[in-house]
């Protein structure tokens, strides 16, 4: 019946009768449908602008190859020929290429030789361009032609910034001197050419092998390290040969890539809000379209009484639901692509030059969306909804005749044995859930890998249904208490008494629309304590952006470089006018645990009590201040300043520590490769007294630096000889720079003074994560206005559900007139049924929000590395004015339907049937 012509165009005419209620039933569905088409557009432009970014700057290359011991120079001429010889032989299914790489600046030289644009940290690779061309098949025409040793080949973006075009010259400045180059060619950005490593550069360069090797101090025939790549696509990326007669290090770069990538792709976050959202809309929808069918009832009687089966009446029926269907995925894709374009442009776009200047690993994302993708997403809505529309439509042909006829409702279906054996399974699942997830929340933090994420996400609803369920329940016995609750305000005892009743004999209707409520505020409370969690993590205002007090600093590796860095410090005019003054650390680590990692170990100078002293969390109470504290180490060898570890965990010093404590710290000898029950060798015992603890560490911006333990000079220069550096620990020590590190402009200033002076390694720590947190800010605003804007589902539900409940108690209206209850007593009667259901289901998620939200921090910081732990704020300033705004619409979208209860006469409502 539903292929009949006639039943689609009854189905139209109801739509267009109705039009108020089509078109929020479209609006709520197209809602959800908007969130989900956010989503995929988000994981479409992640998935694709990832690939481009990672062919520009991997191309074929797959993994990079380094020697195993650290201090080597690099692969000899040998060892690459015995590679190459195994790769050509026996692994036919990749491909090596040995180049050399250094880092340097280059500036843009005029034809008068004046000076112009600047880019620092520039990555010079020098390679076989032979071998090149048979590694990069791609690309073998540009390798085949060869480069001068005074050439330079650039990729468009490096030859754009520093505003250059072929045959232009170039200075090329390193750390001992400067070249002169000619441009050779402009290329695209791609593979070899955009290739950047893991480092901050800020542009590629191509030149001889000769000349890299001059620049870098490279001596003849070794290479630091080989690139791999694979002609094989079905290889997957940590797919690597292992050679046993050559001992190397394998840097997986594509693997490495495309795992930053993931931890880029915030669909996980947008999907939960949009399948948050999409249950919401079908809800709703289901909701809706049950109330249109009891509409009907009295007119699906007559086509009963008439001969008509119910599977026919379903089938009219469903037309009107699938036209819904239809529109509001319609609607809903097409407003959901183009708000994706923007959010994603605005989310990922709005600090991308900023961030790729800074840390140069940043990866450009673009919206993107395919044709097929558009029109899979179109379909995945629709059957999602039709689903919807098939089960209403099942249960509008499904009625007494007779009661139908009469005029019947709801309370045309009586509950039976399987009915209410249903209600107590699904009451002791919801028991069941609800003690897990606060079990799991409170008691005992799961892993949330593999199938435990999904087990603590089912449990999470399901708890939050059943106490949804649990409230209503109890503020339908709770008329007492509310009248004389609300009696205090002015709101008259006979509203109150009538507004708890009708919630009760439509249990399922208040339920759901109250469910409504509940899943966006739980959903806005998550979103809002997650993205807490990450920005606070990398807020620059809440986290130290100094390394001991410092704003920046220079790393070196020999004392020749050291004195380079402190020459250029202060014979270059506006960086000896803008750093105020600085120092020198060279940390070394030593095992002074015996379960746990070493400590770098650091001097109390005069010159570090300059500074900006890192807080206690405990000291000696013998000190009255943390400088008295500090002052004592400087000047007694005696005391110590110990790590936030020592006074949390039990497995660093036995039996435990308090500041003020003496006590016989041991020292162990280093062993780079130790097997799992090997004990530490004790090399002696140091009796110091403990002078306090300091804070834990928030972030840690150089590794050198972990577990930061200060004494006395002496000490450590005593220790000195037992200490050791980590293989990720490169430098020597480092130049410490004191100045206004909060001040960008002087900060990148500086930045670019100390790269035209060969000293590349230049850090301020601050301009590196405040461009992130920014973007990381932004996309949290952006995530919890999603979820807010979900909000409005809730809204219309409740909108139609009361205007709903006007009609169908049109007689009940008009007999309370009839017998004189004022109208003042009737419209608080509908006000504070909206109230008491949107009221309930907000404050129910609202807390089973705050609880998830507390289990998936607590993963998380489980997860963490102790130096970047610290301890998460609930957002109330956040939380409760958005609970606070969604209660405030409840109230005002319920001004309209209590006004129409007033609006209606007494005569048109007794009169009046449920139609």
């Amino acid at each position: 019946m539903i292929g009949s012509g006639i039943v689609w165009r009854m189905a139209w005419s109801n739509l267009r009768k109705q039009w108020k209620q089509t078109l929020l039933t479209i609006a709520a569905g197209a809602i959800g449908a908007m969130l989900i088409a956010v989503s995929f557009v988000n994981y479409d432009s992640v998935r694709i602008s990832g690939e481009r970014w990672i062919e520009t700057r991997l191309g074929p290359i797959s993994s990079k190859l380094t020697p195993e011991e650290q201090l080597s120079a690099g692969f000899t001429s040998e060892q690459v020929a015995v590679l190459e010889k195994y790769v050509d032989e026996r692994s036919t299914d990749h491909r090596v290429l040995p180049y050399i790489g250094t880092e340097a600046t280059l500036r843009a030289l005029d034809s008068n030789g004046e000076e112009g644009g600047v880019l620092k940290s520039v990555l010079v690779l020098g390679f076989s361009m032979e071998k090149a061309a048979r590694f990069d098949s791609a690309r073998e025409e540009l390798w085949s032609r060869g480069i001068g040793e005074n050439e330079v080949i650039l990729n468009e973006e490096t030859a754009s910034q520093l505003g250059v075009a072929a045959g232009d010259a170039l200075e090329l400045i390193a750390s001992d001197g400067s070249k002169l180059l000619r441009v050779r060619e402009i290329t695209p950005e791609q593979g070899l050419t955009g290739f950047r490593d893991y480092g901050a550069y800020g542009g590629t360069a191509i030149v001889s092998e000769a000349l890299a090797r001059e620049i870098a101090k490279i001596g003849e025939g070794i290479y630091p390290a080989i690139w791999t790549g694979t002609v094989n696509d079905s290889l997957p990326d940590r797919a690597m040969f292992i050679l046993p007669e050559l001992n190397y290090e394998i840097h997986y770069l594509k693997a490495d890539y495309r795992d930053k990538l993931e931890r880029l792709n915030f669909t996980i976050i947008i999907g939960i809000i949009s399948l948050v959202a999409i249950a919401s809309s079908l809800i709703f929808m289901r909701q809706v379209l049950v109330m249109i069918s009891e509409s009907r009832r009295g007119m699906y009687g007559v086509l009963r009484a008439i001969g008509l089966s119910p599977g026919q009446i379903g089938a009219m029926f469903a037309a009107e639901a699938l036209l819904l269907s239809l529109l509001s995925a319609l609607v809903g894709s097409l407003i959901g692509i183009g708000a994706g374009y923007g959010l994603v442009s605005l989310f990922y776009g709005t600090y991308s030059d900023v961030l790729q200047r800074m840390t140069g690993m940043h990866i450009p994302i673009h919206p993107h969306l395919s044709i097929v993708g558009a029109v899979l997403l179109f379909i995945s809505i629709f059957v999602f909804l039709a689903v919807v529309s098939a089960f209403a439509a099942r249960k509008a042909g499904r009625f007494p005749v007779v009661e139908a006829l009469r005029g019947g409702g709801e309370r045309l279906v009586r509950k039976g044995y399987k009915h209410r054996l249903f209600g107590w399974v699904l009451t002791g699942a919801g028991v069941y859930f609800t003690v897990i997830h606060f079990y799991l929340a409170f008691v005992e933090t799961p892993d949330m890998s593999g199938g435990n994420l999904l087990w603590v996400c089912v449990s999470w609803l399901g708890a939050c249904c059943f106490l949804l369920f649990l409230l209503i329940r109890l503020l339908s016995i709770m008329s007492g208490p509310l009248s004389r609750l609300f009696g205090r305000l002015g709101i008259p005892p006979l509203s109150v008494m009538l507004a708890t009743k009708y919630p009760r004999s439509q249990s399922g209707r208040t339920y759901t629309t109250a469910l409504l409520f509940a899943l966006i505020m739980m959903i806005v409370t998550f979103t809002v304590t997650i993205m807490g969690l990450i920005t606070a993590s990398g807020d620059v205002s809440q986290t130290p952006q100094t390394v001991l007090g410092n704003g920046g600093y220079a790393s070196y590796q020999s004392e020749s470089e050291r004195e380079h860095i402190l020459s250029v410090a202060a014979g270059d005019d506006f960086i000896s006018e803008h750093v105020d003054a600085h120092m020198i650390s060279e940390p070394f680590m030593i095992e002074m645990t015996p379960d746990w990692v070493a400590q770098a170990i650091l001097p109390v100078t005069e010159e570090l009590l300059k500074r900006e002293l890192p807080p206690l969390a405990e000291r000696d109470p013998r000190f009255g201040s943390d400088e008295e504290a500090w002052e004592a180490v400087l000047n007694d060898p005696g005391y110590i300043m110990l790590p936030y570890f020592y006074k949390t965990r039990d497995d660093v010093f036995k039996p435990g520590l308090k500041a003020g404590d003496t006590a016989a710290f041991p020292v162990y000898e280093y062993k780079k490769l130790r097997a799992m029950d090997e004990p530490k060798v004790l090399l002696f015992e140091k009796s110091l007294t403990v002078a306090g603890f300091l804070q834990k560490e928030a972030y840690l911006h150089v590794i050198d630096y972990y577990g930061e333990t200060f004494m006395h000079a002496d000490v450590v220069d005593e220790l000195k000889a037992f200490g050791f550096k980590w293989e990720n620990q490169r430098a020597l020590g480092f130049v410490l720079f004191d100045f206004d590190y909060r001040d960008v402009e002087l900060a990148q200033q500086l930045e670019d003074r100390f790269a035209l002076n060969g000293v590349l390694g230049f850090t301020v720590p601050y301009l590196n994560n405040s461009a992130e947190y920014l973007m990381n800010k932004q996309l949290g605003i952006g995530f919890v206005g999603c979820a807010v804007f979900s909000g409005i589902i809730s809204l219309m539900g409740l909108a139609v559900v009361q205007y709903r409940t006007v009609r169908e108690r049109g007689r009940q209206i008009a007999m309370m007139r009839c017998i004189g209850v004022p109208g003042k007593q009737i419209y608080w009667m509908f006000m504070l049924e909206g109230i008491v259901i949107s009221a309930a289901g907000l404050l129910t998620g609202w807390g089973i929000g705050a609880s998830g939200a507390l289990l998936f921090t607590q993963a998380a910081r489980r997860d963490m590395p102790d130096y970047m732990a610290f301890e998460p704020s609930y957002l109330y300033e956040i939380i409760l004015p958005i609970m606070l705004g969604l209660l405030l619409l409840s109230v005002l979208v319920n001004i309209a339907p209590a006004r129409a209860a007033l609006k209606l006469k007494a005569a048109e409502g007794l009169r009046s049937n449920d139609e």
